[in-house]
């Protein structure tokens, strides 16, 4: 009876498995064509699904048509419009031609242009959060939870510093003097908020030829300082020098607060090269702000 009790799930689950595999061929040849799912795992949808249609309202950038969301076996997964085109292929980008490159590279203005001319979030006072007014996901901000919201540029510096002044921060990662003044100088800095897509880098740009058929992957996007746009996707791609080169023909540049942020010393495998661990004490919390000074 044991041998039975074991036997039977394992077929079970076999033949659930067989069955997906063909609903995915089937899947892929009828409506694959026309259809993209995106399976966001464990990870909420509804940020990066209100964040599109918020972007297809207000702006002319070609984003996907969200159809819905779907929750099967734990996961989430959006259905949305397949976009024409394939993303930039670093490879093909070394070897476009000039016309090709610069096209491409006025419409990415453009709608970098749009994203900056889209108002403040409607909270009051503004501050650094996503398209609901909640934390926005990024690495590169902190490797792990709380990624905000934040409520002002000076907290967002904070918890890139791991809750350390600029000069303990120094101190612990023996930094020359000459680097904890340029940190100093970028993190004095207050920069007007923006909207930004937050992970701007050459997977989540669809072309078709020399057209840009859309830009994808919003889940990381609100409103950040101006400067981040252009630092993040120095970050994402640091290892293409050709595509580093042109992204400030397109992202308006910011180069000092970029070499401060290389300097303040996070890997690229998005683990912090500083070993100060997030203490739960530190909270940065829009809350807790609330709570202390409204």
């Amino acid at each position: 009876m044991l041998y039975v009790s074991l036997v039977i799930p394992n077929r079970l689950h076999w033949l659930r498995d067989k069955l997906e595999n063909i609903v995915s061929k089937v899947w892929d040849v009828i409506f694959g064509r026309f259809i993209f799912v995106k399976d966001m795992g464990r990870r909420d949808a509804t940020v990066e699904v209100a964040t599109m249609k918020f972007i297809r309202q207000h702006t002319s950038i070609p984003v996907p048509k969200v159809l819905g969301v779907l929750r099967y076996r734990g996961k989430q997964h959006i259905f949305m419009t397949r976009l024409a085109g394939k993303e930039i292929d670093d490879r093909q980008w070394k070897v476009y031609s000039h016309h090709t490159k610069d096209a491409i590279l006025s419409q990415l203005r453009s709608f970098i242009t749009q994203l900056r001319q889209i108002g403040p979030p409607p909270q009051t006072p503004p501050f650094i959060c996503n398209i609901l007014g909640g934390p926005i996901m990024d690495h590169r901000l902190c490797v792990d939870h709380p990624y905000g919201p934040y409520r002002d540029e000076e907290q967002m510096n904070l918890q890139i510093r791991q809750g350390l002044t600029v000069d303990r921060f120094a101190e612990i990662g023996k930094f020359p003097k000459e680097v904890t003044e340029l940190i100093r100088q970028s993190h004095d800095l207050r920069h007007p908020i923006v909207f930004t897509h937050n992970d701007i880098a050459m997977r989540n740009i669809m072309i078709d030829g020399d057209r840009v058929t859309g830009l994808i992957d919003w889940e990381c996007a609100g409103w950040l300082p101006a400067h981040w746009e252009y630092v993040k996707a120095n970050w994402t791609e640091f290892y293409v020098e050709e595509w580093v080169r042109d992204l400030r023909t397109f992202i308006p540049p910011f180069d000092m607060e970029n070499e401060a942020d290389r300097a303040i010393g996070w890997s690229r495998s998005w683990m912090a090269s500083l070993d100060i661990p997030f203490d739960p004490s530190w909270d940065l919390s829009w809350e807790s702000w609330k709570a202390q000074n409204l």
